[in-house]
C-alpha cells in the first residue's frame, strides 16, 4: 500500500515510513563540521514535502540525486517549529518498473475516447462554416488530437491529470452552452469555438514524464500567447476566413483569464469573451477545490489545509462522485 504525502502530514512525531517519491528540488548543504547533508523537496500527486537527509552514509555520492528523479526513501517524522519536516534514514535512486506511475500523476476519471467523441460531436454542431473548418483542421489532425487528449489542464491547481485538458475543455463548453441558451444576443458558434480552443496552448505549455512539468516555452511565453499564435496560424490556412471573426475569436483567447494580473493581455470586451472568462473560472475553481479535497482528505471528511492558490481551507462532508452526470446539453 502506497504512503502518500498527505498521509505523512498526519503522522505523529517519530513515526517511520518508506515509499517512492519524486525529487522537486535538492540542495547539498554542509554541517558546521563540514560534513554534507541534503535538503530536498519531494512530491507525489497529493502534494509536496520538505525532507532532510541529515546524516548520509559516508562516501555516498550525493550528486546523483537530482530534480526529476524518483527515489526510494526510508524516513521518520520530525516536527520543526510546528511544521512537518521528516528526516531520512536511507535513500537510493529508484529503478524502472519499481514504482507505479499513478503515484505521481493521476488520470482523468472520464474516459478519454468518450470525451474526444463528445468533442467531435460539438464540432459537428457548429454552423458557421469558417469556425467549423478551423476546428476540423485542428482536431481531425491525428498528431494534434493525440497530444490534446492526453495533455493536463494544469500542473497542480486544477485538472492536473492525464486527460485533464479535454476534461476541462468540455466542462467549459457545457457551461457556455447554458449561457448561450440563456442570453440570445451571444453568438453561440463563436462562444463554443472559443471554449473549445481557449486552452489549446497548453499542449505546448506542459510536458509529462513521471510528473507534470512546464516546458521552457510554457514558462517563457505561456499558453495564452502560444494558443493565440497557433490559432492565428491555422486560420491563415483557411481561404477567405473573415478578419472580423478572427479578431473576435482571438480576443476571446487573449482575455479568458479576465484580468491583467492573471495573465490576460486583454480584459473581456465582448459578450462571448466575458462568458468564456467566467465559464473558465467556474470550471477551473470548482475542479481545483475538488482536487484539493481529494489530495488532502482522500476518502475522509472535514477540513483541508489552506489552499495555496485560493487562500482558504476547504470543508467537505459529502462524497466526491467522479461519474458523469446526465445533462440536457
Amino acid at each position: 500500500m502506497s504512503i502518500f504525502i498527505r498521509d505523512i502530514y498526519k503522522m505523529p512525531q517519530g513515526q517511520e515510513f518508506e515509499d517512492f517519491f519524486l525529487i522537486e528540488s535538492v540542495e547539498i548543504k554542509k554541517h558546521r563540521t563540514g560534513e554534507p547533508y541534503l535538503r530536498l523537496v519531494v512530491s507525489d500527486r497529493t502534494g509536496t514535502l520538505p525532507i532532510l537527509w541529515w546524516k548520509p552514509l559516508k562516501d555516498t555520492d550525493l550528486s546523483v540525486f537530482k530534480k526529476g528523479r524518483v527515489v526510494f526513501i526510508q524516513a521518520y517524522v520530525e516536527i520543526f517549529q510546528g511544521n512537518v519536516q521528516p528526516k531520512i534514514r536511507f535513500m537510493r535512486q529508484a529503478e524502472n518498473g519499481e514504482f507505479a506511475e499513478e503515484k505521481f500523476i493521476s488520470k482523468s476519471r472520464f474516459d478519454i475516447e468518450e470525451q474526444f467523441t463528445k468533442l467531435l460531436e460539438i464540432i459537428d454542431s457548429i454552423r458557421n462554416s469558417y469556425l467549423k473548418k478551423l476546428l476540423e483542421a485542428i482536431f481531425y489532425n491525428d498528431e494534434i488530437s493525440s497530444v490534446f487528449t492526453k495533455a493536463p489542464g494544469g500542473k497542480f491547481i486544477h485538472h492536473a491529470s492525464i486527460g485533464g485538458l479535454i476534461e476541462h475543455t468540455l466542462g467549459v463548453v457545457e457551461i457556455c452552452e447554458v449561457v448561450a441558451k440563456r442570453y440570445k444576443s451571444i453568438d453561440r458558434d463563436l462562444l463554443i469555438t472559443a471554449a473549445v480552443l481557449h486552452d489549446i496552448g497548453k499542449i505546448h505549455e506542459y510536458s509529462m514524464d513521471i510528473a507534470i512539468d512546464r516546458t521552457d516555452e510554457g514558462i517563457l511565453l505561456g499558453h495564452i500567447y502560444t494558443g493565440s499564435e497557433f490559432i492565428a496560424k491555422m486560420i491563415a490556412e483557411i481561404e477567405d476566413f473573415p478578419k472580423e471573426l478572427k479578431v473576435k475569436l482571438i480576443h476571446c483567447i487573449l482575455s479568458h483569464h479576465g484580468e491583467y494580473e492573471y495573465g490576460s493581455p486583454k480584459k473581456p470586451k465582448t459578450l462571448e469573451a466575458v462568458a468564456l472568462h467566467y465559464a473558465d473560472a467556474l470550471d477551473s475553481k470548482v475542479k481545483g477545490y475538488e482536487e484539493h479535497i481529494e489530495r488532502e482528505l482522500g476518502e475522509n471528511k472535514g477540513w483541508t489545509k489552506r489552499h495555496f492558490a485560493y487562500e482558504v481551507p476547504i470543508y467537505f462532508d459529502g462524497e466526491i462522485n467522479y461519474g458523469e452526470k446526465e445533462t440536457d446539453l
